[in-house]
């Protein structure tokens, strides 16, 4: 033993000269690394199945996909190789999608179903082409690519033209703006091929389109067979109303879209949808009433499902009794048709990606400018919040700042180490690292009572229950008008209000996620050791629920929430299906909000008036200069909780105290609004007034993006 002992000794010397490692096979970080496909592979799921659930998810979460897999157990088709199809799309949203909407359902309602009805309103940019399982994320990311390789869409009024024959009903895109999305259908078909390392059978007709558009033209090269097939719709782009409908309804749907005259105010997103080949000719029915089987060959239906029927089952049904397969968890069985109800094939599909192109329109006009001219410039300057893809975009970069950040405190000793920021360790990280940014958060977290500088935030609301199930109302309120949760994300409880149901259907809550992020910056707030003494919240009462969620993380009952309908967003938005009465400060005291009584609102809104874009600015700079005036006095901290557009206004508004009116910059909604997520926090310190980092992190969730507080530095 003596001599095993000194012969180690003997080599020690020798092993202290060994060269480091400049490669580390660690696997410490291989955790976050880890591709949802790997993840679900070491689940112990073949990679066929794997990558089928990834793309009928949409690539999501590995979550979904699981969850997928697991009610699809039972699914006999599950191991068929069969690549789905996916469509591209322009589809139109806020004003112009609203009043097609509306068209949809009256044609429906009054006339019957036509062909139109299986789908939403839309511009067919690229048809139904084949894919692999395993491209849907490049299929995906391809979108985006093709947004920033075509650029901005034309700065003109887009003009759809109405046509009519006894087959066919659409609106026709004027030649300008049809080029535009020429551009984008060829150009995703370029991506796409050139992203797969595939050929497509469309190379002819693309290098035809060369002489228009030269930069879409592509190396010469022999077609090769391709498992991808993609077709670029060139030709008459348009928005169909109705087609496949019986010659005896023509005057009747004639005779609505004559009284149809389209917004031009439009704004528009790229989709990227698809669905299940084997059901492509079926049509897709609701479930509305839930059926416990009570035989082998029945199939079971749970509320909310989608079942694919034939058309000819009904033909052939005696009984009522039809045959169908269920599209949550691909099984196939006899159900009665009375329990379903038929809905659009599309709501069945995958969305696999969205982009917004913006509000693309603009409006020509005199110097004078009336105040439908400005209601319409503001429609075209403010992407409103109604956009179902705002906030989307996830920012890791920031992500990454923030983790660098909040690491760096956790490793300190110093028992204040929530309270000290990034300037703290300035010396020992930013030498190390060359990080510059670090000096963009000063130390702005000292204690909730700093007497030196005042913190004034501006926060959007939370998650709503009408951006994330649409039309909920009437699926969540029974005959009697009382209300029925349908999904453990909605409300466990409404509170009794006037016009009831219809009310809510125009001023929608907040969903239980959205409760949870409020109340996760109230608490990220009081960890950090700051305080509030005031809270305006918009009289919506997303905004209210939001507030009394913040003050709950906050854990200061002291504080009560100040109603200001003047913090209410632009009214005009609302034009199309109007507003509904705001709950008024009692009932929501009787409701168990944490209200002030005795607070006397700045503005007193009239919801039944529309608005110039001028007084909507006004009423807000008026709210925000008040609250500054009016407590003035006071050093306890102040927030502002409003809608999207709240965050950059508070920092126009304050910006402006310091300048004479003649030195005012006109407001200018910043073009990152679509960035803005729920519950997205912004921070202006005064003395003097200055955009600052806010004193907690962002948060993130798998349908809103993490805000960037430095995107206000612009305003």
């Amino acid at each position: 033993m003596k001599r095993v002992w000194s012969g180690l000794l003997h080599q020690l010397p020798r092993m202290s000269n060994l060269p480091p490692r400049k490669v580390c096979l660690s696997h410490k970080s291989s955790k976050q690394d880890t591709t949802p496909l790997q993840i679900l592979l070491q689940m112990g799921f073949p990679k066929h199945r794997a990558l089928k659930a990834l793309a009928a998810t949409g690539n999501r979460s590995v979550q979904l996909a699981s969850d997928w897999l697991l009610t699809h157990v039972n699914d006999t088709s599950i191991d068929v190789d069969e690549p789905r199809e996916y469509i591209f799309y322009a589809s139109p949203t806020g004003p112009l999608l609203s009043q097609l909407l509306d068209f949809w359902e009256k044609s429906k309602t009054n006339i019957g179903w036509n062909g139109a009805h299986n789908y939403p309103p839309h511009i067919t940019l690229v048809s139904f082409f084949k894919a692999p399982d395993e491209t849907s994320l490049q299929l995906a990311r391809a979108v985006k690519q093709v947004v920033e390789n075509v650029g901005d869409p034309p700065n003109s009024p887009l003009k759809l033209e109405p046509y009519i024959s006894q087959n066919f009903m659409g609106l026709f895109v004027s030649e300008e703006h049809a080029d535009y999305l020429k551009k984008i259908a060829v150009q995703y078909v370029k991506q796409v091929s050139s992203a797969l390392g595939v050929m497509v059978d469309t190379y002819e007709h693309l290098d035809a389109l060369g002489t228009c558009f030269p930069w879409c033209t592509m190396p010469q090269e022999k077609p090769i067979k391709s498992a991808i097939n993609l077709e670029a719709h060139v030709n008459s782009l348009h928005i169909t109303l109705a087609y496949h409908f019986d010659v005896a309804v023509y005057d009747e749907l004639k005779s609505l879209v004559d009284e149809l005259q389209p917004f031009e105010q439009s704004s528009w997103e790229l989709r990227l949808y698809s669905r299940d080949p084997r059901f492509a000719n079926h049509q897709v029915y609701k479930v509305m009433q839930g059926y416990t089987p009570k035989a082998s060959d029945e199939l079971e239906l749970v509320l909310g499902d989608y079942i694919y029927i034939d058309e000819k089952e009904f033909d052939s049904s005696s009984d009522g009794w039809v045959h169908g397969t269920s599209w949550l968890t691909g099984v196939s069985g006899c159900l009665p048709a009375v329990y379903t109800r038929r809905t659009a094939e599309s709501d069945a599909w995958t969305l696999h990606r969205a982009i917004s192109l913006g509000n693309n329109i603009c409006f020509t006009g005199t110097d004078n400018k009336s105040e439908s001219d400005s209601n319409l410039e503001m429609a075209r300057s403010y992407p409103h919040e109604d956009a179902s893809q705002l906030g989307f975009e996830k920012s890791e970069e920031s992500y990454t700042e923030w983790a660098k950040f909040w690491e760096a405190q956790v490793a300190q000793t110093s028992p204040d180490v929530l309270t000290s920021t990034a300037d703290d360790h300035k010396t020992s990280s930013s030498s190390r690292n060359g990080d510059a940014e670090s000096k963009l958060c000063s130390k702005n977290a000292t204690n909730g009572q700093n007497t030196d500088r005042r913190w004034y935030f501006a926060m959007r609301h939370g998650e709503r229950v009408d951006l994330t199930y649409g039309q909920w109302v009437p699926y969540c309120f029974d005959e009697n008008g009382t209300y029925v949760r349908k999904d453990l994300n909605m409300p466990l409880s409404l509170p009794e209000r006037a016009g009831g149901k219809d009310s809510y259907a125009k001023d929608t809550p907040l969903t239980r996620v959205g409760r949870l992020q409020a109340q996760l910056v109230g608490e990220g707030l009081r960890l950090a050791g700051i305080s509030l003494r005031y809270v305006y919240a918009s009289a919506a009462l997303r905004c209210v629920e939001t507030a009394q969620e913040l003050l709950r993380g906050l854990q200061d009952p002291t504080v009560k929430i100040r109603v200001e309908p003047g913090l209410f967003e632009y009214k005009v938005w609302h034009s199309a299906k109007g507003l509904a009465p705001f709950m008024t400060p009692l009932e929501l005291h009787k409701a168990g909000f944490s209200i002030d009584l005795n607070y006397k609102p700045y503005v007193d809104l009239d919801v039944d008036t529309p608005e110039t874009i001028e007084e909507f600015y006004d009423r807000h700079e008026k709210v925000i200069h008040s609250v500054v005036k009016d407590t003035d006095a006071d050093v306890g901290n102040v927030m502002f909780v409003g809608h999207a557009v709240m965050l950059d206004i508070m920092v126009f508004a304050l910006k402006r105290l310091e300048q004479n009116k003649s030195e005012y910059v006109p407001y200018q909604l910043s073009k990152h609004l679509l960035r803005v997520p729920y519950c997205a926090l912004g921070a202006v310190k005064n003395k003097p007034w200055e955009v600052v980092c806010p004193p907690c992190p962002p948060s993130i969730n798998s349908s809103s993006g993490r805000y960037d507080w430095r995107l206000l530095l612009d305003v």
